[in-house]
């Protein structure tokens, strides 16, 4: 055999085995190395494996969907759970890295099944995920927030308030071995908070606001002057303003402003304390900060600055200063969009409440042709023709309604975004509404609902399209599909109700 020819399959698994066997023996090749080495070899494989999947689904073949879950089946039951979790308890230290790198290989399953749009599977995997990686907060609360997400994203809002309540409850704040502040567990009380006063429970959301506060205050004192105090003072600041203490959220954000590691986030802070003040009807109060933030630091924070100063000159009954501020925000051209598009709808609103309608409806029809995906764009297109109906006015309303019904058809016709398909097409039948098209209106919420099924559609708008094609349509199979839709969003306890009640009514059996 020639020097230089290649040994055979065989040949070199003989030769790795040699090798490994002779690091084992002089002490270089520790089993738990090898352990971990592999384990985190696997998890990371495991994790590219579905990231090429996540690029694009529907590209994925058979073959690659076979191979991801292979890889992540491998390292989950290669470093099982149960065992590693017992050597972790037992104080092996390496083992804590096996079993961390097995959490992330039992994430990326999850993930999979997410990818795959099996989604019990994917909460089930989740939540095993969460209990079996107990030992590793970073993975056990990965997973709670993820399977958290997708609850709240699919609709099941009760199952979501539970989970993040969970969250809330069953997780520390802080990292037991670095010290780093789990932003998720904060969050989740925010949350938490947030459904229940949307319940109608103001006092369970004030505690759980008070409990995150006093969370937050407990962790600071061995933060002050480290980069993590500014934002535990915004987060203090937060759960005041949510519970109405505006006074002490400003007090907060002043003492996130005085902190040290405060300069990457004061343009921000100058700029949340003018909305806080103007929040609290204190316009004067908030064209200091506004000024402060438009005049010190400008750049992105300029057009948002810009805005509230324009809110604050308008509450205290300056429109002139209101409108030129409102038009320096357009003229300036920094990019912002958005804020253009606030700045265009602010501006047609105050000269609307002027009684200047004709240059309203201007700004209405600019800031549809400069920005016409954007949610106000859709909102100015049902203003103007809400405005000449209101007034009585049929013809223009109709032939307004009939240019923005074009409109949207062409951008449907045109936009690949799954987001501004569906708030055109819901804006498209709120526009059939107004106009009296009842089954075009009903008919065309339906089609959204079956094309996108967890569209986030207003649960109001779904009840009211669900009366009208039972009562006026006599169509109760369209009207039950238009109730449980409903039933599926509505977040007001009296809303759900009727809701459910409707959706019982038209379900039961016939009389």
């Amino acid at each position: 055999m020639s020097v230089h020819a290649r040994p055979s399959a065989r040949g070199r698994g003989q030769v790795a085995a040699l090798l490994g066997l002779a690091l084992l023996v002089s002490g270089c090749g520790d089993a738990r190395f090898w352990a971990r080495w592999r384990a985190e070899r696997g998890a990371w494989r495991a994790q590219r494996a579905v990231e090429r999947i996540e690029i694009n689904p529907l590209l994925a073949g058979a073959g690659d969907w076979a191979r991801a879950d292979a890889a992540c089946r491998s390292v989950v039951t290669s470093f099982p759970a149960e065992a590693w979790s017992a050597r972790v308890r037992a104080g092996d230290v390496m083992a804590f890295d096996v079993l961390e790198a097995s959490g992330r290989a039992a994430l990326s399953r999850a993930r999979l099944e997410v990818l795959h749009d099996r989604r019990e599977a994917a909460v089930a995997g989740y939540d095993r995920a969460r209990r079996d990686y107990a030992a590793v907060p970073t993975v056990s609360l990965g997973a709670a927030v993820a399977r958290a997400n997708l609850l709240a994203g699919w609709g099941r809002a009760a199952e979501a308030e539970a989970a993040w309540s969970e969250i809330a409850r069953d997780y520390p704040a802080v990292d037991p071995r670095t010290g780093t502040i789990f932003e998720a567990v904060l969050d989740a009380s925010v949350l938490v908070a947030r459904d229940r006063r949307a319940r109608g429970d103001g006092t369970g959301a004030d505690s759980v606001l008070r409990s995150a506060e006093a969370a937050c205050l407990l962790l600071l004192p061995a933060r002050r002057g480290l980069p993590a105090a500014p934002g535990l003072w915004v987060r203090v600041s937060e759960a005041r303003s949510a519970r109405g203490d505006a006074a002490g959220a400003r007090l907060a954000l002043r003492q996130a402003l005085a902190e040290p590691a405060a300069a990457p986030l004061a343009a921000w802070l100058v700029l949340r304390l003018a909305a806080q003040a103007l929040e609290s009807a204190l316009p004067d109060t908030a064209l200091v900060y506004a000024d402060w933030a438009a005049r010190d630091f400008g750049g992105a924070q300029r057009p948002a600055a810009l805005l509230v100063a324009a809110q604050a000159w308008r509450a205290r009954g300056v429109p002139d200063s209101a409108l030129q501020t409102y038009e320096w925000i357009v003229q300036e051209d920094s990019g912002d969009l958005d804020k253009a598009a606030e700045a265009r709808f602010g501006r047609a609103r105050l000269l609307e409440d002027l009684g200047r309608w004709d240059q309203a409806r201007g700004e209405y029809h600019a800031l549809v042709s400069a920005v016409p995906t954007h949610p106000l764009a859709f909102e100015s297109m049902m203003r103007v023709v809400r405005h000449h109906l209101g007034r009585g006015e049929r013809i223009l309303g109709l032939t307004e309604a009939r240019h923005a019904l074009a409109a949207l058809d062409a951008l449907i016709a045109s936009q690949q975004d799954d987001g501004v398909q569906v708030r055109a097409g819901e804006t498209r039948a709120r526009l059939l509404f107004e106009t009296e098209d009842i089954r075009g209106g009903c008919g065309a919420l339906a089609a959204l609902l079956r094309r996108y099924p967890e569209a986030a559609l207003d649960a109001g708008f779904l009840m009211r399209a669900g009366e009208e094609a039972e009562k006026r349509l006599n169509d109760t199979d369209l009207a039950l599909e238009l109730y449980r839709a409903g039933a599926a969003r509505a977040v007001a306890p009296e809303l759900r109700r009727q809701a459910r009640a409707a959706v019982d009514r038209m379900a039961g059996p016939p009389r």
